[in-house]
């Protein structure tokens, strides 16, 4: 499985998400995050108005 990144702790994976374009990237890639064994999964849909 692909990761875009890798935690230890839930701290360093809140301290990096807290940066925009960090938060941009995984929403927009849809790949998996990995934090203290645990794997995330971010997506992201534009409203359609």
């Amino acid at each position: 499985m692909k990761y875009i990144k890798y935690f230890e702790t839930i701290k360093e994976y809140e301290s990096w998400m807290k940066v925009e374009e960090n938060a941009e990237e995984v929403y927009q890639s849809e790949e998996k995050i990995c934090v203290d064994g645990i794997i995330l999964s971010h997506t992201y849909k534009e409203e359609e108005i």
